[in-house]
């Protein structure tokens, strides 16, 4: 008798506490082709739920997803607690570590997950659902969970039959994801170790001056930079000279023996640092300008840095359209300035992520000073930037970035480069959730709020980390 195949995501949540969640997330998997089973979709009237879940699990699950949540982690939740058990002993009779894949989606605390998937790494769904989808799918991607574009209309029928009556409208035409993520198409390959000489004290004086990104581990500065390139920016009366260079992969396992150098967490966290250090530079190298922003270091565009302040960009369908990355508010007597955060995510697979941000300044250059004041002026002007204004300016930053270039190439100081992508990633779904993300790119520039503002708590709803997109 053949083993049965195993080519379903299953999906573990509390019901009905989290069934929204699950009802979206079930929705975009089945429609980039993946099998999904999740107790939303089928348990119906007198099933024999438990038989039904146990094999789902035990003779059908390739992987499963489970939704953590302040209801899902409830020692009191018993069915979650049996599934996970189930799931856990699958796991270790396929020899899969990584069988259990967590999804955080509200701020429970991570050391209150169930002992199953406690040690695991969770997919933080809480700050948005649109932004880590992609992430989910690269993961279910690298596991090689089959995907059957065939059976999407089999699979969708099914979501809709089983699910609430005031679910999203499907549409039989295929759909795109946006994401914020810019895809690492090449990472430095070398990583190098320096000595410094001069005083210990002035080793960071002196290399800020030099504005090379690097790290101190101890007496030792690590950068992708080149021995002459460093030397070259140095007074004088410091000097650098190499101590080893290493392969990046090598860096990134940590010390062999007594060797001196990071140990792996931190490697990556230097990693990291430098790669985000290089990412700024060069956004300044672009025009943008740098302002302390609540959430981190923010690049913001200047009036008159761009002709007319808008960036012309291509949209996926091939129309050729506008987005405005700075104006001016008469209402509110000020001007406003796309900005944007970077993060890095050294996955696999690596991405860049350019978080949109908008601030505010009374001549056009200098942002304002006054936090409470900045986060006022966006909470009032942004109130009605959706998710596809959000997006709109997203594309418009990337096509800044590349100008129409299929690869952004980082200068790392050295023979060593950064290769970005030249555009954001994408998914493809097979069909179309009416209403839920929209993919429309004329430009739709906001309109200002006439409504009386009040003070900061005027208006709920809008928070200060606006833009997670899809």
């Amino acid at each position: 008798m053949n083993d049965p195949i195993r080519d379903v995501v299953f999906i573990s949540h509390a019901t009905p506490e989290d069934n929204e969640f699950v009802k979206w997330l079930g929705a975009r998997l089945i429609g980039l082709g993946y099998n999904v089973w999740a107790d939303v979709f089928e348990l119906k009237g007198g099933s024999p739920f438990w038989r039904n879940i146990e094999e789902a699990i035990r003779e059908r699950a390739i992987k499963v997803i489970y939704v953590a949540s302040t209801s899902s982690v409830d020692p009191s939740r018993t069915g979650v607690r049996d599934e996970l058990s189930a799931a856990a002993g699958v796991g270790k009779s396929l020899n899969d570590p990584a069988f259990i894949i967590p999804v955080r989606l509200d701020k429970v605390d991570f050391n209150n997950f169930p002992i199953q998937v406690i040690q695991l790494n969770a997919i933080d769904f809480s700050a948005g659902w649109g932004s880590k989808l992609s992430e989910l799918v690269d993961t279910l991607e690298v596991a090689a969970v089959p995907v059957d574009h065939s059976k999407v209309d089999e699979h969708m029928r099914f979501w809709k039959e089983r699910t609430t009556r005031d679910t999203p409208t499907v549409e039989d035409r295929a759909e795109l994801l946006l994401t914020n993520l810019l895809p690492i198409d090449e990472l430095p390959g070398r990583v190098n170790f320096f000595n410094f000489g001069g005083p210990n004290t002035e080793i960071r004086t002196a290399l800020d001056a030099t504005g090379v990104p690097y790290y101190r581990f101890g007496r030792l500065v690590i950068s992708f930079a080149s021995m002459a390139e460093i030397q070259s920016l140095l007074l004088p009366q410091y000097t650098v000279s190499i101590d080893k260079s290493v392969e990046l992969e090598r860096f990134l396992d940590g010390p062999k023996g007594n060797e001196t150098s990071p140990l792996r967490q931190e490697a990556k966290n230097i990693l990291n640092h430098l790669l985000r250090r290089h990412v700024e530079r060069y956004l300044m190298s672009r025009g943008l300008k740098a302002y302390e922003a609540s959430r981190g270091i923010a690049f913001y565009f200047p009036v008159g840095m761009i002709a007319d302040e808008k960036v012309r960009y291509v949209t996926p369908d091939g129309r050729t359209t506008w987005k405005a990355i700075t104006g001016r508010s008469e209402k509110l007597g000020v001007y406003w300035h796309l900005s944007m955060l970077v993060n890095i995510d050294l996955g696999p697979p690596a991405f860049v992520r350019f978080k949109p941000y908008v601030c505010f300044s009374e001549d056009g250059q200098t942002p304002i000073g006054e936090p409470k004041r900045m986060i006022a002026l966006r909470r009032r002007f942004c109130r009605s930037w959706w998710n596809r204004h959000w997006r709109q300016l997203q594309q418009a930053f990337i096509a800044f970035l590349s100008s129409g270039k299929a690869e952004i190439v980082v200068n790392l100081d050295g023979p060593e480069q950064l290769m970005l992508r030249g555009a954001l990633f994408e998914l493809q779904g097979v069909r179309r959730l009416v209403g839920d993300v929209e993919l429309d790119d004329d430009p739709e520039e906001p309109d200002e709020s006439t409504d009386d503002f009040a003070g900061d708590d005027a208006i709920s709803g809008l928070d200060d980390d606006e833009g997670d997109l899809i």
